[in-house]
C-alpha cells in the first residue's frame, strides 16, 4: 500500500486528492492547519476505511513541521504532494502592492513547499518516491495578467526552486513534477471556474503516476500535457 502525504487537504483540490488517492488504495496522511474544523476531511476520513489519517500541519512553521516529522518517523513516503497555497489579498499589482502580503504569499506558496519537502526528503528517498508541487499557469512567463501579481510571482519562484531541486534529486532516484490544476471550482478558484475538483484531482494523480526520474522537473497540466515555463 503506497503512502501519500498531502498538505492543505482540508478543502478543494487537496481534499479531493486525498479522497481519490485513498479510493485507489493508498494510505493518505492528510494534513491541514486546523483538523478540528476540517469537517469535510473528517467525513472523508470516516468513509475511507482507515486509509486517511488526519494530521495537523502549519506549512510555514518549523515547529509544526518538526512535530509531524516526529509523528511519522522514518516510514517511507511514496508520494509527497505540496498542495497548500493561498491567493493573497488585494492589492497585488506592480504599482499598487501590499508588501507585507507579498511576503506572506511567498512564504506560503514558494518557501513552505521547500521546507516541507526537505523535512520529509529522507522518507521519500526511502521509497524512491515522488514529489509533486501544485503550481499554476499563472506562474509561467507567458501569463500576462498582473492583477494577482503576488500569487503569480510566488508560483514562478516555486517553479524555479523545484526545477533546481529536481536536478539534484535525480541521482537519488526521486522524481519531481510541477502541476497546473486548471481553473478549479474551489474557494480560491470561485464558482465561475471551469474545472471540477474531481476532474482536476483525477488528472493530477495521473500525471504523478506518469512522472519518472527520466521525466523529472517538468511542468505538467492536469489535462495530461507538458507546459512551457
Amino acid at each position: 500500500m503506497p503512502t501519500y502525504l498531502i498538505t492543505g487537504a482540508n478543502r478543494g483540490i487537496g481534499l479531493e486528492l486525498a479522497r481519490q488517492a485513498a479510493a485507489r488504495g493508498a494510505r493518505v496522511i492528510a494534513t491541514c492547519r486546523d483538523p478540528g474544523h476540517a469537517m469535510e476531511l473528517q467525513k472523508a476520513a470516516s468513509a475511507s476505511d482507515g486509509k486517511i489519517e488526519i494530521c495537523q500541519l502549519e506549512v510555514t512553521s518549523d515547529e509544526s513541521i518538526a512535530a509531524l516529522k516526529t509523528r511519522i518517523g522514518t516510514q517511507p513516503i511514496d508520494v509527497l504532494i505540496n498542495n497548500a497555497g493561498i491567493m493573497g489579498k488585494d492589492p497585488q499589482t506592480p504599482v499598487n502592492m501590499d508588501f507585507a502580503e507579498l511576503e506572506h504569499v511567498l512564504s506560503v506558496n514558494s518557501i513552505a513547499p521547500l521546507r516541507v519537502t526537505l523535512a520529509f526528503l529522507a522518507n521519500v528517498e526511502a521509497a524512491k518516491g515522488k514529489i509533486a508541487v501544485l503550481s499554476s499557469i499563472m506562474g509561467t512567463f507567458g501569463y500576462n495578467d498582473g492583477s494577482k501579481l503576488a500569487y503569480c510571482v510566488s508560483k514562478t519562484a516555486l517553479n524555479g526552486i523545484f526545477r533546481h531541486l529536481a536536478r539534484e534529486l535525480k541521482s537519488r532516484g526521486v522524481s519531481v513534477v510541477l502541476l497546473h490544476p486548471g481553473w478549479v471550482r474551489t474557494d480560491m478558484g470561485g464558482a465561475a471556474a471551469t474545472v471540477s475538483p474531481e476532474d482536476s484531482a483525477r488528472g493530477l494523480l495521473g500525471e504523478i503516476d506518469a512522472c519518472t526520474v527520466e521525466k523529472t522537473g517538468r511542468l505538467m497540466s492536469f489535462q495530461r500535457g507538458e507546459m512551457a515555463w
